[in-house]
């Protein structure tokens, strides 16, 4: 009996431990957000294209893949406006360059091009001012130079706005 009391002693120490280590860490999630406890909303507002570049929809296909991705990875309730934490921005370019140029006889010709989409967002976190930015996010994908970028399916948009998003998010809220 005595032996089972110490065994039981001996167990029950290092898993109070751990407990207590683990519940310490508050403000952790398994998707990688350091989001506090306080902050309970997220207002995203549209994100305007006023360059007039890309697909029509792009505007609601950027604001809709913000919204969903806040809603998938995070407990925040997604207001009109004034949340907690407020996202903003604007898209400043959705632009096509030669990426790889390569000489055919006397010609030099784009043998990739590349795409790129570039929006400004500004981020205010009412609960800790010192983490609001206005900053430029931007991200690229070569295309072979035989494909028409203007007739990009929505899939393939939507691909490059979640990278877009997923560099924003990791900003915002996981503290990357």
């Amino acid at each position: 009996m005595k032996l089972k009391n110490n065994l039981t002693r001996l167990f029950t120490l290092p898993l109070l431990l751990l407990l207590t280590i683990v519940s310490g860490c508050g403000v952790y999630s398994f998707t990688g957000t350091t989001i506090s406890p306080d902050i309970k909303t997220i207002s995203i507002q549209n994100f305007e294209n006023p360059t007039g570049e890309g697909p029509a929809n792009l505007t609601q296909l950027v604001t809709n893949n913000f919204k969903d991705y806040y809603r998938r990875n995070t407990n925040l309730t997604i207001l009109q406006q004034e949340g907690d934490l407020q996202l903003e921005g604007q898209i400043v370019s959705f632009t096509v360059t030669p990426a790889a140029i390569q000489r055919d006889g006397e010609l030099d010709q784009a043998a990739l091009n590349r795409l790129t989409l570039g929006i400004q967002v500004r981020f205010t976190n009412n609960m800790n001012p010192d983490e609001n930015f206005d900053q430029l996010f931007s991200i690229s994908q070569d295309f072979a130079q035989d494909r028409d970028l203007t007739q990009l399916s929505p899939a393939e948009i939507e691909s490059l706005t979640e990278r877009l998003v997923t560099d924003v998010f990791n900003k915002t809220v996981a503290n990357w």
